[in-house]
This record gives C-alpha cells, structure tokens and sequence, in this order.
C-alpha cells in the first residue's frame, strides 16, 4: 500500500509545524503552527505555512490532528478552516478548548472530534492512536498512525523524558515499550535540543529553586514563562501561597489559558489569594506577586509596560524582583534584552534561566532522544522540529545507536517522502511557502508583499502627483512629489525635478506611469544606491 508524508513547516526552522500523511482518498494533517516574526520584518506578528498544497488535497478527506496546544502547533489552525471549513480537527479535551476560543475570534464553527488517550479510531486507511507524552503542556499527544498493511508512523511531536512532572504526563515508558513490541516502520522524532547533552530536567526539578527564591525575596515579585505552561503556573500559585503572597494575574492570553485550564479541571487555585491590579499598592511588598506575560520580551506585554514604568499604578521599586522562567526562542533576544535593560535602569532586579534554575525546556535532549530510539528501534527515522544543525545531530545520534544511515531520511519544509509496500520509495517537492500575518490589519501577505514593506522600511520611498490635464505640457508645477522615509537636498530635488521634465519621450495618458517609475529607479539607483 503506498503512503506519503510531506511536510509544510517544522523542520529545517524552528516553530510553524504541519506535516501531512496521505493515500489515495485520506488525509491526516498534524498540527498546524505559527512561527514568530523576526524583530525586523515591519508590522508582521508571526508566519504561518502556505496552504497551496493542501488546495490540491481539497477533493480527499481530510482529518487534522493536535499533537499539543502550543501556538507553533495550533497558531495557523484558524486560517487554515477559513480556506478549508470541512477539515475535521481532533484532539483532546484541553486543546480542543483552547483552540474554540481561538476560534471564536474569527468566528469559525468546526466540527472537532474529541480523543481520549489509548483508544484507537480509523480514518479510512489510518488507524490513529494517541498516547499520553510529557512536555511543557497539558494534554501533549504522541500518535501511532497506523495503515491497513500494518505498516505504521509513530509521530512524537514534542517530548521529552520526565517520570517526575508535579501534575503533567509522566513519560509513556509502558506504552512505549508495547508500541516498539508491535513494530514501528517509521519515526518522527522531535530534534530541537538534540545539540543539549545529558537529559531534559524534569519540571519538578526547578521547585525547591524558585520556593527559595520566594522566601528570600524582600519585595514584591513579578514572575512571567509561557501562558500555556499551566504546570509550571500552578507550582508558583502554590509557592506564592505558602509564603502568603497575594497573587495578580496580568494579560489576556494568560488569563484566558488559566480560565480555560480550570475548567476542564487542569488548574487549581484559591481564589482567596487572587486580587486585582487596584489593590497592589495598599499591600505590603512582602505580600503581593504578580503574574504576568511577557517572557519573551514581547513590545506590547504586560512585564514589557511594567518595565517602562508604563503600567497602570504599578511603579518599580529598588526592591522588585522580576523572574523569567522560559528559554528565549531564537529572535526574541533583542526584546527581552530590552526589557531587562528596562528594569535595571528602574532599580528593580531580574533571575533568568541562564543564570539561575528557574526554567527546564520541554524538548528533549541528547540522552532522552537516545533513550527513545533505543526502546522505539524503529525501522526508518525521520528528524523533525529543528534547524539544520538539530537535523543533521539527531542524524549522528541515530547512526551511533545502529539504525542504518540509509534508513534516516533527510526531510525538510517541502519535501514528500513516498513509501510502498512498507518500503522508503522516493521523495519528491511539493508547493511550499510562508504568509505572513499582520494582525492588527487582518492582512494576510506574500513573501512579495512582505519585501516591499521591507523595501519601504529600509529604503524609503517617493510618490509622484502629476495632473493628468497638463500632461502635454508638464512643468515644475504640475508636478508634486512626496519623499517616505528620507529628504532631498534642494540641490538634488531641482535635479530630480529636471530629470523628470526633460526625458527624451513625450509623456501621454498610456505611458506616463511607467516612464515616471523608469526615471525614478534609474535616478536614485545611480546616485545614491538607493531602490
């Protein structure tokens, strides 16, 4: 039986994941993520991958499947129903919240089929199981995908290995084991932190650290990681209120995930220590912790405003503590920096995760990938989720653990790998890309429009008015021009404007607009290297 999986994001680049596993009439994606702008792509709030091919399998059934809830594997979900309504989308309790609000603000209704763990449903040729994984979420799925011949997919998604979480998925070791008993002809396997030696550390791991930080604090604490990390919130809600601290809960995205968590049971708190922002300042320092967004250093957060001192009535204080309990994903470093510099330049004081154990990562690292391919023993490998150098490791690591180097298939954005008869075929390119999403606009860009913002914002640019009534007679006065960006001399502008009156071909209706734009290109490249 022949099978393809083609990936649209997620490998050979950090975040926008979705993969997709096809036979002739079925269609099962996995996940379908953002990635965030970089600092200097103007306006734009994150990426998401190109749909083109997905318009090809428009006439197939197609079921989308949520490994996890975080936004680089559920961000790019509502722009995809927009285009393609009657994709079904499965996973479990807690995504399938999270991705109704999200929903709700584009206001898109979709049929969603809700999943429990171990307990396998078909999707015409696919048998799909999902298992319990840990992670840095509630409700991390790994799913075997399974064909009618036999062969099967296991896809991991994110993971790592973690028999100690407080209130999250231990690591699956049992299932796994029962899951390589049965054969695995083919791995998907998460490469982010292959690069880390050692193990992941658990997240029960950073409790006794960040308990001690409590009790030594002198002042109040603001304390910021991921919204979604719901694990890692209710350990400091648990923290802040052994130590009688009051908490404030600051940021929409923060608030909605903890709304959200508490109701499908996942997060527990008492809402006798909760206060509003109003009532900070009539407490004692010793007594109030803030919770807030803005880890990543993010323009408009909450921790971003604190640190400015552009906050509502909260002040910084030479006494304030601020806890940054997340890794920074690659491209945020400058923001964070920022805030940081912010805080310092206001007197308070900062604990990241690079000087102090306030953070574990949720990916796996060298030793749990080894871990995994030792008790997978899978038959084919495909490294996913990383840059070229987390692919090309995670190759090395599975060479050392014996699995064939012709049987570790290298798979980027774009590529489709065929398999027949539960043999590894060939591979092939499929339409792949990237939008780019203004939210503030509702615009969605191409990569074209995307550089000619970049285009304006580095270089400039100049708008020409002519009236369309003197066009036969054009002069100095009929013409007015408007400069983005930047300012001519005046000895430059007459220059401009000469240039413009004295073109050796005659201006009418039917050719003015791209003789202007000739002479304007032609005039700025030459002097000033300019487009």
């Amino acid at each position: 039986m022949e099978v393809s999986v083609s990936c649209l994001g997620g490998v050979g680049e950090i975040g926008m994941n979705m993969y997709v596993y096809e036979t002739k009439n079925f269609v099962i994606i996995v996940d379908c993520g953002v990635k965030f702008a970089k600092v200097d792509d103007p306006s734009i709030d994150f990426v998401i991958p190109d749909f083109t091919y997905i318009e090809e399998l428009k006439h197939k059934q197609i079921l989308l499947l949520i490994s996890h809830a975080h936004e680089d594997h559920i961000g790019g979900i509502p722009y995809l129903l927009m285009r393609f309504p009657n994709i079904i989308v499965a996973g479990n309790s807690y995504s399938l919240e999270l991705l109704k609000h999200k929903l709700k603000e584009f206001n898109i209704n979709n049929d969603q089929l809700s999943i429990k763990y171990r307990t396998s449903f078909e999707w015409g040729d696919f048998e799909i199981t999902s298992y319990p994984m840990s992670h840095s979420i509630y409700d991390t799925n790994i799913f075997t995908i399974k064909l009618r011949d036999g062969f099967t997919f296991l896809h991991m998604s994110d993971y790592k290995i973690d028999f100690a979480c407080p209130t999250g998925n231990i690591f699956p070791l049992k299932d796994l084991v029962d899951i390589s008993s049965a054969g695995v002809n083919c791995l998907l396997g998460d490469s982010t932190n292959v690069v880390v030696n050692g193990f992941t550390g658990s997240e029960h791991s950073i409790i006794n650290n960040l308990d001690e930080i409590f009790k030594k604090a002198e002042g109040r604490i603001f304390f910021t990681t991921f919204s979604s990390n719901i694990e890692r919130l209710q350990i400091v809600f648990n923290i802040a209120k052994k130590y009688g601290r009051y908490i404030a809960l600051e940021g929409s995205s923060l608030i909605k995930n903890i709304e959200i968590a508490r109701k499908v049971s996942k997060f527990y708190l008492d809402d006798n220590i909760l206060i509003p922002r109003k009532q900070i300042e009539r407490l004692e320092d010793q007594k109030v912790c803030v919770i807030a967004t803005g880890s990543q250093g993010e323009k408009n957060s909450v921790i971003s405003k604190i640190a400015q001192n552009d906050f509502s009535n909260i002040k910084i204080r030479e006494t304030d503590l601020f806890i940054f309990s997340s890794r920074v994903i690659p491209g945020n470093e400058q923001w964070l920096l920022k805030v940081i510099n912010n805080i310092y330049m206001n007197k308070g004081k900062c604990i990241t995760s690079d000087k102090s154990f306030v953070h574990v990562s949720g990916h796996s690292a060298k030793e749990d990938i080894i871990m995994l391919l030792k008790l997978v023993r899978p038959d084919y490998l495909i490294p996913i989720h990383g840059e070229m150098q987390h692919l090309v490791e995670h190759k090395k690591v599975a060479m050392e653990q014996g699995i064939l180097e012709e049987h570790i298939i290298p798979f980027v954005s774009g590529t489709k790998l065929i398999f027949n008869n539960g043999i590894f075929e060939n591979k092939c390119d499929i339409p792949v890309g990237k939008s780019f999403i203004d939210v503030k606009s509702g615009l969605i860009l191409s990569y074209d429009d995307l550089k000619k913002r970049r285009q304006l914002a580095t270089e400039g640019g100049i708008v020409i008015f002519i009236n369309k009534n003197h066009i036969d007679n054009i002069t100095k006065d009929s013409i007015i021009i408007t400069y983005l960006g930047f300012e001519l001399s005046e000895e430059h502008e007459e220059l401009l404007y000469n240039t413009l009156l004295n073109t050796s071909e005659p201006y009418s209706l039917y050719n003015i607009t791209d003789n202007i734009e000739r002479i304007i290109k032609h005039f700025f490249k030459k002097r000033f290297i300019k487009r």
